[in-house]
């Protein structure tokens, strides 16, 4: 196997070493989603935070706009939105199975979206924090490959508002309003903050049958308030609610790989969510912080299409996929934090001690119709099913500093998974049968770290660590029980790392450099088996894995106007095992969906007459799509640009996506409706498109 670490590293941190020009003092950014708020300068792990200026700057409106430009971070387009998230090569790449096992967390303002991410608007959003390699201690067994957080902005003591409208190709519009402030002129009066988000767009395909161009169409509202509330001089309210309906098309496949569709029977992708959280800061007693956070959603969400992605005609199959989700969850965390007067071991060493709750619930019921050419066989396919997955655990964090330079950090959680699953699945057609299923686990797992940090000066801090990382494992829906190995085991994960993170304020400059190397052993990986005309999607075991490589960052404002940026993630990954539906044994091979490198470059010029001109290319090797075939998508670049002015008062931009339309790959499939002229099936990425956005500040 090639290594590509060697040549590409070697040029990240030859390019890291220019020589600056320019200073300025830098301001620390706090990181949120760690067990106590740290900057990212101190936390001894890889972080990668995209503050509020910064997604302005690139024109994001929702995470499918930043991912790609995230180290070592890839989706899979199995939806209208990046639902399947992978990071360093871990990650779902489909979700149908009616049993979520998410390895990458995804959260809202302490809201679970875990797997079902579609709601990551990123309007009037403070940050975006991605954790790469396993946050079990932070966030459970929901995050052994990682953790996206998203930090809407707070609810401020001042007034402030804020409007912005975008049009653009593919009859693109976008409205946006926020507005903020306290609700009366009283000293600790409430504060409150309302955002609303609306984005439609007619999804870039045109369906030949049925002449239009909005069968993959997008139609999205989000609406987002917090109120703040001070009971008294220690004590802090912050209450969230969230309502996002996305009424989104989902027609995005073609036999010819397309952006011309044939489908009769387009499908759909929503979800309609209603969420709220509460948190809770208590400082009265001197000892300690107590906090609690709360979380509570409800998601109605639908996921169909059609299946042959042709219309119903004699010379092709016909056929047509439904399933509908409602899922509820609720989330309990309770933090005590230390202060300077509750250090312990001689005042050297912070502590934190926590314990969590959450309890999930999902309802799926599947539909599928299918006939077959080439057999005149019928396949009918309605299944139920109810999914509880309750997980009760402890945690708890040492930071011992041994001198002013060196920190030693402890970390352990101990985590109870019980789950039960219910399915009722009945075949008709050709091949009639009855599958009821119901089973149930019930497995205590653990994870921890040990991390070492040391700070140099105040301009570099270094960083090694080892963390055991887990996932518990679960039972193969679909089934019916039937056959041997209807179980899979828990994933345990060792992740070694080592980092240096660097701050040149004279220059105003940051890098960040970290190497990793993860250990799985009984790797959980998505598999699928075909019988009698009909698909089922499990999770399973393979014998082993590894997944190594390096992360790079640079943010360097070179001039007081002129400022220059960039990442690179690099990665090898090997998986070995014989997959229940290949024909083949995956002996040293990469895993899918991870590409071994991404690299993203851009610049920035901001004049003080107003003035803004911005771009950027983003690269991505190719992969493979999945384990159980040998599909792999093109590398692939894509750049984007904007051009805008700038003042106090308002902004206006003319951009770009993918200015050089450049066609590539999402998703990837065999050819295995035997289409001629293709070798296999992808799902494209969006092409081209240009548009403007306004902004005023009010």
């Amino acid at each position: 196997m090639t290594n590509k670490l060697t040549p590409i590293s070697l040029a990240v941190l030859t390019a890291l070493s220019a020589s600056p020009v320019f200073s300025e003092e830098l301001a620390p950014v706090i990181v949120s989603a760690d067990l106590r708020e740290t900057t990212e300068q101190d936390i001894p792990a890889s972080v990668d935070i995209k503050t509020q200026a910064e997604l302005q700057d690139q024109g994001a409106t929702h995470f499918d706009d930043v991912l790609l430009k995230t180290p070592n971070v890839n989706f899979s387009g199995q939806s209208s939105r990046a639902r399947h998230i992978q990071i360093r090569g871990m990650g779902e790449r489909d979700e149908y199975t009616g049993a979520p096992n998410s390895s990458v967390g995804f959260a809202i303002d302490d809201i679970d979206f875990s797997g079902i991410g579609m709601t990551g608007n990123l309007f009037d959003v403070k940050q975006v924090e991605v954790l790469r390699g396993p946050q079990n201690t932070r966030y459970g067994q929901s995050a052994i490959g990682g953790l996206i957080n998203i930090k809407t902005n707070d609810p401020t003591p001042y007034e402030e508002g804020m409007a912005e409208i975008s049009l653009g190709e593919d009859n693109l519009q976008e409205l946006g309003i926020m507005t903020s402030g306290p609700i009366n002129s009283k000293e600790n009066a409430p504060q409150y903050r309302l955002a609303i988000f609306n984005h439609s767009s007619d999804g870039f395909r045109t369906n030949e049958t049925l002449d239009r161009t909005d069968t993959n169409g997008r139609d999205e509202l989000t609406l987002r308030g917090k109120m703040r509330f001070f009971p008294d001089s220690d004590t802090t309210v912050d209450i969230t609610v969230l309502h996002a309906d996305l009424n989104n098309g989902y027609d995005a496949w073609s036999r010819d790989n397309s952006f011309t569709t044939l489908s009769d029977q387009p499908g759909k992708d929503s979800q309609l969510s209603n969420a709220g959280s509460l948190k809770l800061e208590s400082k009265a007693n001197p000892n300690f912080i107590f906090t609690s956070n709360t979380g509570l959603a409800n998601s109605d969400m639908l996921y169909s299409y059609d299946e042959d992605w042709m219309a119903d005609t004699s010379s092709y199959d016909e056929g047509t996929y439904k399933n509908s989700k409602h899922r509820r969850s609720f989330t309990q965390d309770l933090r005590l934090i230390s202060t300077e007067n509750s250090k312990i071991f001689n005042q050297s060493t912070d502590w934190l001690i926590g314990a969590y709750f959450s309890h999930l619930e999902e309802e799926n019921s599947f539909k599928e119709r299918y006939y077959s050419l080439a057999y005149a066989e019928t396949y009918n396919t309605d299944a139920k099913s109810d999914f509880i997955h309750n997980k009760v655990a402890v945690y708890g964090q040492l930071d011992q500093a041994i001198n002013q330079k060196t920190k030693l950090t402890y970390s352990l959680r101990v985590e109870r998974n019980i789950q039960d699953f219910n399915e009722q699945k009945e075949l008709t057609g050709t091949y009639p049968a009855s599958l009821p299923f119901s089973t149930n686990t019930d497995e205590t797992l653990w994870g921890g770290s040990i991390h070492y940090s040391y700070k140099y000066n105040d301009q570099h801090t270094a960083f090694a660590g080892v963390t055991r990382g887990y996932k518990a494992g679960g039972f193969k829906t679909g089934t019916g029980g039937q056959g041997d190995n209807t179980e899979f085991h828990s994933e345990t994960l060792f992740n070694y790392e080592i980092g240096l993170k660097s701050v040149y304020s004279k220059y105003n400059l940051t890098t960040s450099t970290n190497f990793f190397y993860m250990d799985r052993y009984n790797p959980q990986f998505d598999g699928y088996i075909y019988e009698n005309g009909i698909y089922t999607f499990f999770t399973e075991n393979l014998d082993n894995a590894t997944n190594y490589g390096l992360e790079s960052e640079f943010n360097w404002q070179a001039t007081p106007h002129f400022n220059l940026y960039g990442s690179v993630g690099l990665i090898q990954t090997d998986v070995n095992g014989t997959p229940v539906s290949a024909d083949f044994e995956v002996s040293d091979r990469e895993q899918a969906h991870a590409p071994n490198y991404q690299i993203n470059f851009g610049a920035k010029y901001r004049n003080t007459n107003g003035m803004y001109i911005q771009a950027d290319i983003t690269a991505v090797d190719k992969f493979y799509f999945d384990n159980v075939h040998s599909v792999e998508s093109n590398s692939y670049h894509l750049v984007n640009a904007r051009l805008g002015y700038e003042n106090k008062d308002y902004e206006v931009y003319l951009w770009g996506k993918n200015l050089m339309d450049e066609r590539y790959a999402t998703r990837g499939f065999e050819n295995f409706f035997g289409a001629p002229n293709v070798d296999s099936f992808i799902k494209l990425g969006d092409p081209r498109q240009i548009g403007i956005t306004g902004r005023v500040y009010f």
